[in-house]
């Protein structure tokens, strides 16, 4: 991870390797949300939970020791390893919920990455449609 400035201060995690030369936060609603990253999620956790979870600790750490309020998302089986004297969990009533908000998202950053300031409200619901027919026609992990 990396302290970055962009008009204030702000941490972003690089990543370099398989062919990506990216900023987390530029990715984050893109490639990171893509039925091939969620497929292998649960392989690369299983050899890597450790790892994460001390990176994560880590740089929650590292912010806070900055003066930074920091809140850290994720699953209760992964955050509990991160010592915080402050914590709280969120449930939904809803749990479905939670998938349609991922593609939502994956929506929203598809659809913007062709439109302008300019566009009409009819090039937004093309550009959204696209999006969702981009989405439906990937492959569901096997």
């Amino acid at each position: 991870y990396q302290r970055r400035v962009h008009g204030g201060e702000k941490y972003d995690i690089d990543i370099h390797g398989l062919g990506i030369n990216a900023k987390v936060s530029e990715v984050a609603n893109t490639l990171l949300k893509e039925t091939k990253v969620a497929c292998n999620i649960p392989t690369v956790a299983g050899c890597t939970q450790g790892e994460v979870i001390l990176f994560a600790s880590e740089a929650v750490h590292l912010m806070c020791n900055e003066g930074w309020n920091v809140l850290l998302e994720g699953r209760a089986e992964s955050v509990n390893y991160v010592r915080s004297p402050h914590r709280f969990e969120l449930i939904m009533s809803k749990p479905e919920l939670l998938g349609k908000r991922r593609a939502a998202q994956r929506m929203m950053a598809s659809a913007l990455r062709s439109l302008s300031a300019g566009s009409s409200p009819q090039d937004i619901h093309d550009a959204l449609n696209k999006a969702l027919e981009q989405i439906a026609a990937e492959k569901s992990c096997q």
